[in-house]
C-alpha cells in the first residue's frame, strides 16, 4: 500500500508542475529583443512596394495571383522548335498575345510530318500540319499570330459583353 500512496504522491506532484509550466508559458513577456530604430526603418523601407528606383507595384485587378504572359513550349521536332521561336518572337510585340498564357504543343509523324497546336488552357486557337522543311515553320508562325489574335480579341470581346454571376470564366464559353 505504501507503494500505491508514494505513486499517486508523484502524479500529484507531476501534474502540479505540468499546470504551473503551461500557467508560465500563456504569460504576456516583456519585449528585451525589441529591434532599434533605425533598423525597424530600414525593415518597413524593405516591406514598401515603392521606392525610389521606381513606381509602386500594383496589384492586380481581381485580387489573384494569375499568372499571365506565358509561353510554354511543348515542341519536340526541329521544325517544331522553328515554328515555336518564330511564333514566340512575333508574338512577344504583340499586346494581346503577350498578355495571354500560351502554349504551343506538337505531336511530330515521320509520314505526314508534325500536328502543331496553339493553345489558352483548354482552348485551342490554332492548329496545323507542318512538314519536316523548316522553311515552312515561318510562313505557319505569321500566319498562327494573326489567328490567335483574333481569337483572343473576340474572346475579350465575348466575355466583356456577357457576364453571368453563376459561371466561372472558363465556363461561360
Amino acid at each position: 500500500m505504501p507503494s500505491m500512496h508514494r505513486l499517486s504522491i508523484n502524479f500529484f506532484f507531476m501534474a502540479v508542475w505540468i499546470g504551473s509550466s503551461l500557467a508560465l508559458a500563456n504569460e504576456p513577456t516583456a519585449p528585451t529583443d525589441a529591434l532599434p530604430a533605425n533598423e525597424q526603418e530600414a525593415i518597413d523601407a524593405i516591406n514598401q512596394l515603392s521606392s525610389p528606383d521606381g513606381p509602386g507595384v500594383q496589384g492586380s485587378a481581381n485580387g489573384g495571383s494569375e499568372l499571365t504572359g506565358v509561353m510554354v513550349d511543348r515542341t519536340i521536332t526541329m521544325a517544331g522548335k522553328t515554328f515555336y521561336r518564330a511564333f514566340s518572337q512575333r508574338a512577344m510585340d504583340n499586346l494581346i498575345i503577350g498578355n495571354a498564357t500560351i502554349t504551343i504543343k506538337e505531336r511530330p509523324d515521320a509520314r505526314w510530318g508534325s500536328q502543331i497546336w496553339v493553345m489558352e488552357g483548354n482552348r485551342m486557337y490554332f492548329r496545323t500540319q507542318l512538314s519536316p522543311r523548316i522553311n515552312e515553320a515561318d510562313r505557319a508562325a505569321v500566319e498562327a499570330v494573326q489567328t490567335v489574335e483574333r481569337a483572343l480579341i473576340e474572346r475579350q470581346i465575348s466575355a466583356s459583353l456577357s457576364s453571368d454571376k453563376d459561371l466561372g470564366k472558363e465556363e461561360i464559353f
